[in-house]
């Protein structure tokens, strides 16, 4: 299946990302796209972002996902679903989610955050804790990695899609 659309990129999202269909939305609106409309060289820039994102990893920058007032607001936007995603990907890989958290490589030079941290950041919706802009930071890098590692595994499979993209 050849995709070529932003709207044919999100629908292979929802059926391959374990993200809702709302947080695919919102990545992409984040991103600067339109998720049901866009030229065939917005979809080739998005794809191309996301390969990038797959690659180096969201802290290289990537519009929407830079300044702390964007990556809070989208995480408490789309917490319930970062949370699940993470709870399901920590059982699959046979750990807790706090463990699971304080793997990401973001942490791998720096002190971990605490349990008790990861636990307010991801659970306590009664307010935003400014000691915690760090977490929410992190939440929303995971996505966005998470959702441009599924779009790399496509191109993977599809070297004639990646070959048009460097175009």
């Amino acid at each position: 299946m050849k995709i070529s659309s932003i709207r044919a990129l999100k629908s292979y999202l929802n059926c391959y990302s374990y993200f809702t269909d709302d947080t695919i939305r919102n990545v992409i609106i984040a991103l600067g796209y339109n998720p049901n409309h866009g030229t065939s060289d917005e979809f080739k820039e998005l794809s191309r972002i996301f390969k990038n994102c797959s690659e180096h990893g969201a802290d290289s920058g990537f519009s929407g996902f830079i300044y702390y007032h964007e990556t809070i607001a989208f995480f408490l936007k789309n917490r319930k679903d970062i949370v699940n995603h993470m709870e399901h990907t920590a059982a699959e890989m046979g750990t807790d989610i706090i463990s699971f958290i304080q793997s990401f490589g973001v942490f791998r030079n720096a002190e971990k955050p605490t349990p008790s941290e990861i636990g307010q950041a991801l659970w306590d919706n009664s307010k935003t804790h400014p000691d915690l802009t760090s977490l929410y930071n992190v939440f929303a890098w995971y996505v966005l990695e998470e959702i441009s590692r599924t779009w790399y595994r496509y191109l993977e499979d599809n070297p004639s899609v990646m070959v048009e993209l460097s175009a």
